[in-house]
C-alpha cells in the first residue's frame, strides 16, 4: 500500500512460447525464470496482493509453493495473439475489490527489482500520471545509429537532443480505470521510470536466457526497497 491507496500486482505468465518453449520455468541461476519476478513482487513494499495470470500448470504449482494467489487463466486468453490487458480485466474481475493501482510483472524481465516496482508505482502516485512504464537508454548513443535503404546504402540517423529510450517490459503501473478506456498503459500522460539496460533485460529468444542468466550470475546484491509503503 502506498499513501492508503491499494495495488494489485499482476504476473502474466502463460504455457505458450514459440521461439523458446518452457522459458517462465526454465531453470536461471538455480530457479524456475518465473520465481525470479515472483520474489521481487513479493519483496515490493508497495504491493498489496500478488497474483498469477497463467495457463501453465507448472507456474501455477511454483506460485502455489510460494503462496501466492493463482488465477486460471481461460483458452482464448493464453493464445499468442492474446491481449494483456485482457488478461488484466480478467485478473481484476477475478479477484473483485477496489483496486487504485494495478501492476503487471512479465516473467520474462527476470532482473527487474523490488526497488524498480516501489519506485514505479510512487512515481505514479506522487505525479499524479495516469500510468508509469519501465524504460532503459539504448545500448548506443544517438551517433550510432542509422538506416539503409534499398541499394544498401548507409544514412547517419538524424541528430536529436533527447537520448533514446526503449520500453523493456520489465515494469506497468496503471490505474484500473484508465486502463479499461485506453486499452494501454501507454497513454497521454504516461510517465517513465529508467533503469538500467541490465535490469530491463527482456528474455524471448535462447540468447536472452544465457545473457539473462550471466548478468543474474554476476550481478551485485540488491538492497531491500527504501520506499515508504
Amino acid at each position: 500500500m502506498i499513501d492508503g491507496k491499494r495495488v494489485l500486482a499482476i504476473v502474466p505468465a502463460r504455457a505458450g512460447s514459440e521461439r523458446l518453449p518452457g522459458k517462465n520455468v526454465r531453470p536461471m541461476a538455480g530457479r524456475p525464470m518465473v520465481e525470479w519476478t515472483l520474489r521481487a513482487g513479493l519483496e515490493a513494499v508497495t504491493i498489496d496482493r500478488l497474483v498469477v495470470s497463467t495457463d501453465d500448470p507448472a507456474v501455477a504449482g511454483f506460485a502455489r509453493a510460494m503462496e501466492i494467489g493463482v488465477i486460471d487463466r481461460p483458452d482464448y486468453l493464453a493464445g499468442s495473439t492474446a491481449s494483456v490487458i485482457d488478461a488484466v480485466d480478467h485478473a481484476l474481475e477475478t479477484v473483485g475489490g477496489v483496486w487504485d493501482y494495478v501492476v503487471l510483472l512479465q516473467p520474462t524481465s527476470p532482473l527487474r527489482t523490488a526497488a524498480d516496482i516501489d519506485g514505479a508505482v510512487t512515481m505514479c502516485e506522487a505525479r499524479g500520471g495516469p500510468a508509469v512504464i519501465g524504460v532503459s537508454p539504448m545500448s548506443k548513443p544517438p551517433g550510432f545509429y542509422g538506416r539503409v535503404d534499398e541499394a544498401g546504402t548507409y544514412h547517419k540517423a538524424e541528430a536529436s537532443a533527447d537520448e533514446p529510450v526503449v520500453i523493456n517490459g520489465a515494469v506497468y503501473v496503471g490505474r484500473p480505470e484508465r486502463l479499461r478506456i485506453d486499452r494501454s498503459f501507454q497513454t497521454e500522460g504516461t510517465l517513465a521510470w529508467v533503469m538500467p539496460a541490465e535490469q530491463g533485460w527482456d528474455v524471448d529468444t535462447l540468447f536472452d536466457f544465457t545473457m539473462a542468466e550471466a548478468l543474474m550470475t554476476n550481478r551485485e546484491p540488491s538492497s531491500p526497497s527504501s520506499f515508504e509503503a
